[in-house]
């Protein structure tokens, strides 16, 4: 049967990664984390209908770039909404590019992240059953 989270968060501080989960569930979402680029593909192969991923940027073993290119090259499309503290117009820019949907700076408003969540499941739900 396959897993029903809404929300993979990937990020490699287990602070940002605890509050940004329990601050979701809170909000009523289902989420699971992973703290690197490996766990964050295995995840994404194992349960490729997962509709948003929170990525961040630098991640120990490999960029969320390459995450972001690894799950798009395997033919899977969740909303990917990128947080980093390193945020320049051209790292914007690559993950626009590469079809992220959502770009927050660190630090960002956890409500805002609460708000971006709510609106790609709610653009992901409408996108699967048109």
């Amino acid at each position: 049967m396959p897993k029903k989270t809404e929300i993979l968060i990937v990020d490699d501080s287990e602070e940002m990664l605890w509050t940004m989960a329990n601050v979701l569930e809170k909000a009523g979402l289902s989420v699971d984390a992973v703290t690197n680029g490996k766990d964050a593909m295995e995840y994404m192969r194992c349960y490729p209908q997962t509709p948003v991923v929170i990525l961040n940027y630098l991640l120990p073993d490999m960029s969320g770039l390459s995450i972001l290119d690894h799950i798009r090259q395997n033919g899977v499309y969740p909303k990917v909404v990128v947080v980093t503290a390193y945020g320049t117009d051209e790292i914007r820019k690559k993950f626009f590019n590469g079809g992220a949907w959502a770009f927050l700076d660190k630090p960002f408003d956890i409500n805002e992240l609460i708000t971006v969540c709510k609106q790609a499941l709610t653009n992901s739900m409408a996108t699967t059953c048109t």
